[in-house]
């Protein structure tokens, strides 16, 4: 059955995430959760760090990914934040999310090593993703408004 969101109740979906997932707690701007159809929390995204340009996006939970919940992300961070770029940073070890991050629009920006740990391996280095306000627009199914937008600055 289809995953939805969970609205209004970020401090609740965060401690959800940090507990489940074993997260640093931190401040968040933004929590979205991806609850089953008996309301049940399966996941969650996590909007972080918003400095008036960049926003971070951490998402948490395994198969809980759909399209529906991606464009209401990309809804949210549009509306919202308007940042100019969203940043995220998985594993280089998650090759999984690696190349579906990349299908779904965002452009590999590089590796931060020791991301995850102080040894310098493999398994601590961190690989970063950005997605541009456009394409963020454009998941978001508001592509119209970037055309129309285009054409009046033209």
């Amino acid at each position: 059955m289809a995953n939805g969101l969970l609205l209004g109740e970020d401090t609740r979906v965060a401690a959800w995430a940090f507990s489940t997932f074993g997260l640093t707690p931190m401040h968040v701007n933004r929590a979205f959760g991806i609850v089953r159809h008996d309301g049940m929390l399966v996941g969650a995204a996590l909007l972080q760090g918003f400095n008036g340009h960049n926003i971070d996006l951490s998402y948490c939970g395994e198969n809980t990914v759909t399209l529906g919940v991606v464009r209401a992300v990309a809804r949210a961070i549009a509306t919202e934040f308007n940042p100019s770029r969203v940043t995220i940073v998985t594993s280089k070890r998650n090759r999984h999310l690696v190349n579906s991050v990349q299908k779904l629009g965002w452009r590999l920006e590089g590796a931060q090593r020791r991301y995850y740990g102080h040894k310098d391996c493999r398994r601590n280095t961190g690989v970063r993703f950005v997605m541009f306000r456009e394409q963020v627009l454009k998941l978001a199914g508001f592509q119209e408004s970037v055309s129309q937008q285009s054409t009046v600055n033209a």
